[in-house]
Order: C-alpha cells, then structure tokens, then sequence
C-alpha cells in the first residue's frame, strides 16, 4: 500500500513550531517510503479561519522546504483539500448515521448543555453531555425539526472497547461508554472536528495519521465514526509535545514560537528544520547531527521517535543555525545580503564572515561594516600610524593580494622592515582600513577589500591630520 501521510494545519493563527514539527515527521516518512505528504486546510472555525492566516501556512511550509505533493493548490485526486469546501458531504454522511440509527439530533442549548456540566461537575462526575436527547423518538425529533427548531446531530458512540494500535505509544485502550456522544454536525450545519477528520482522512486515502499526543483523546472517536461508516481507520502515531524549559507545553511565554518569529530574528529554514527533527526523535548512534532534509527523510524511522516530551532550546538552536549558515554556498549567502550588490568584496567578506557570525542579520551588519568607508573625520592617527600606513600603501602593489596568504606575507615584510610591534602596525592598518582597531586581521580585510579599495582608504586615511 502506498504512504499517505498528511498536515492539516487550521488557519487560525499563525503556524507554531509544534505544527511544524508535525508536518516535519509526515513530510519525513512520506519521502522515505516514497509516498505522497497531504496538505489539507480545517477552516470549518468560520468565526476564526482567515484566508491571510492560510496563505502565511502556504508560505511558511514553503520557506522551510516542506513542500506538499497534494493541496488547495496542487490538485491531487482527492480534493477540495479545505473543508469549507467538503460541506455537503459532511452532511450526508451525517444524514447517513441518521438513518441508520448511529447518530440524532440534539435540541440542548448552549445553556442547557452549562447547566449539565455544572449539575455532573457539582456530583463529582466528569462534565459530560448525558446523552438525553438520544431518548427522543424519531417523530418527535422531525417535527421538531420541522418547525424550525435548531438542533446539532451527535453521534451514538459505541460502549465497546477502543484500542488505538499507535505506532509510538504502542496499544492504548478506551471504553466507549466513557467517552459521550459526540456533536458531529454543529446546529449553523458545520462539522466538528472529529468528524471531518474522519471522513477526510478516508476520503483522501490517508493510510498513516501522525500528529500530537494532544490528539490521541480524538482517536477513538475518529476511528468510531470510520467503522460506523463501514471503513477501516488509519493507523496512528501520537508523537510526543514541545515543552519549555520549564517543563510545561511550549507557548508564546517561552518567547518566540511561531515559524515567522524565528524567520523574522534569522534563523535558517535549514536550521529550523534540522533542530526540530530532533526534538522527540533520535537518528542512528554516530550520525552527525547536522544534516539537511534530504539526509534527514533517509534516516527518519518512526520506531527512533520518544515517547517523552521534548525540550525547547533556543540556544540549541541558535547552534544550529551557525551550523548551517556556515554550510551555505555562496548564492545563498548573497541573496540574504540583498540589496547590497553581490560584487567581489561582498562575496569575499561573505566567505569569512559567515564563519564567525550567528545570523543572517549579524552577516549583513558585518558586512555592510566592511563595506563602509571610514569617515574622514574618525581616524585619530599618531605620526608611527603614518609609518606604517605609508609602508603598507607602497606594499600593494595592483594584484599583490590576491589570496589571504599573500596579504599575509606583505604584512609580514612590512613588520619586519620597521620599529614597534606588530600589534601596534595592525592597530594602525585595522584602523585605516576599516575605522575600528578591532575586527578580522588585517590580512582578511586585506584580500577582502583588494589592493585597490585597500589603497583608497589608506590614501583617505593618510589625509587625515595627525592626531598627537
């Protein structure tokens, strides 16, 4: 049988790590066994769904390179992939469980459910619906119906044992009569999450459901309500939540947590996913941990996932991320450098400075210091600056800096032929150079800038008046 795995993200907010997380582990196995990765909208929260909310999802999963093979935009087979749009059948499958016997309508109001709860609540029992409506007979309930009355359908949830045979926890087992009998059509005609779920993923032909530990209260539900339809559910794998480092859940009091928050203070799609991969699954013993997601879907096995929740670090992260901003190629440091031309001194300081930086944001700043000119006005030169500056513009000849090594060597003439220390020439140098005595040997900032650049600020710095 084929791996059909899917994400199906609501578009009430914007995406959180958690979400990502999820989505990561079914994009993972789907590659890895070669299947097909679903991306299916739950918009049925008219109150809350938003269209820009899906669009920044759309945009996010691109970002991070998790890229769906079915979706509202690329059609599959099995659509429409946003619920909105699978309204009527919905419906008729709820007309369906009507019919048979399997589910009824329900006339309780908002207050008359409260008012339950707070009588179960008051008696020490769990705030449950107490199924009384199920009591209404057939006629009674269509001339209800009839008369306009609004009425939500629940389903009559088995009393038998549920086992979910879960791929990470292993066999976890409910008894239905625990469990209520559930609202699958709201009274506005909406479904609830259960039930669209259910139909969803039998429609779509979703053969593996993996998602958060949150959800395996869900499960019995959603496998109730295939079977009473007469399918055989999916299997399941509830992998383990994102806490802080606190312990708890992770949430916006952790700090950053959404995918556009860690976008916007610089972390690298590569980095992101590559950290996550990692929180609550484990690679093979003496895999490096740095790797991109073409290496991580070969590796990716569902029997390395923990069944522990996995901590949030954020300074493991931001490892991470200087990890992969060292392994990116050139076109990739350039384009995160934009609008700065991608001339030769910025691809040159972008080769070093990616080494010695955290971010995307700190490598443009590096750079773009490097690029400026010190101004005239900054430079506080001693007549032994001069020296060595005179020394140093003489040196360069067109060409003589070619590589670092060279730059090295002229500098090292250059100590050799006149008074003071070392540490004093390159103060003056450094200076000149770039107006800040501290920063990347003068060497680097030599064969960054080139002979040419190099000699345009000596020549500006020498102009300079003498300081002392």
């Amino acid at each position: 049988m084929s791996v059909r795995v899917r994400f199906a993200p609501s578009p009430t907010g914007s995406l959180h790590v958690g979400n990502v997380r999820t989505a990561l582990f079914n994009w993972l196995h789907a590659r890895k066994h070669g299947g097909r990765f679903i991306l299916r909208i739950e918009d049925t929260d008219r109150e809350r769904s938003r269209p820009e909310w899906e669009a920044a999802i759309l945009e996010d999963l691109k970002w991070l390179g998790l890229q769906w093979d079915e979706g509202p935009d690329v059609s599959g087979g099995a659509g429409p992939y946003r619920q909105s749009e699978r309204l009527p059948s919905y419906r008729a499958a709820a007309d369906g469980l009507l019919g048979k016997g399997m589910a009824y309508f329900c006339f309780c109001s908002p207050q008359a459910l409260e008012a339950q709860r707070q009588e179960r609540l008051a008696l020490g029992l769990p705030p449950r619906y107490d199924g009384r409506c199920r009591a209404i007979v057939a006629e009674e309930s269509a001339r209800r119906r009839r008369s306009g009355e609004a009425a939500a359908v629940r389903f009559v949830m088995p009393s038998d044992r549920i086992v979910v045979h879960d791929l990470v926890k292993g066999d976890v087992e409910f008894l239905g009569s625990d469990l209520d009998d559930f609202v699958i059509l709201r009274a506005d005609g909406s479904p609830s999450y259960n039930f669209a779920a259910a139909l969803d993923d039998h429609a779509m032909g979703i053969t593996l459901v993996i998602r958060g530990d949150d959800h395996l209260a869900n499960t019995p539900r959603q496998i109730a309500v295939a079977r009473a339809l007469g399918w055989e559910p999916p299997s399941y794998s509830h992998v383990p939540l994102i806490h802080g480092a606190d312990g708890a859940p992770l949430s916006k009091r952790h700090g950053a947590v959404s995918v556009a928050e860690h976008r916007a203070a610089g972390i690298l799609p590569e980095a992101l996913v590559n950290y996550l991969a990692l929180l609550g699954w484990s690679p093979p013993s003496g895999t490096d941990e740095v790797q991109d997601l073409s290496t991580l879907s070969r590796l990716f096995v569902l029997d390395r996932v923990s069944r522990a929740p996995a901590r949030y670090d954020a300074e493991r992260l931001a490892w991470f991320n200087r990890q992969h901003l060292r392994r990116l190629p050139t076109d990739r440091l350039l384009a995160l450098m934009e609008p700065m031309p991608p001339d030769d001194l910025t691809q040159r300081a972008v080769k070093v400075l990616s080494k010695e930086v955290d971010s995307p944001g700190a490598l443009k700043r590096a750079v773009a210091e490097i690029r400026a000119e010190p101004r005239p006005g900054s430079l506080r030169l001693t007549a032994a600056d001069r020296r060595v500056l005179e020394a140093l513009d003489k040196a360069l000849a067109p060409g003589a800096v070619g590589t670092a090594d060279e730059a090295r060597h002229v500098l090292d003439s250059i100590c050799r032929d006149l008074p003071g220390s070392k540490r004093e020439f390159m103060h003056a140098a450094r200076l000149a150079l770039v107006g800040s005595p501290q920063g990347l040997p003068v060497a680097t900032l030599l064969w960054i800038l080139g002979s040419e650049r190099a000699q345009r600020r000596l020549a500006r710095a020498l102009a300079a008046p003498v300081g002392s």
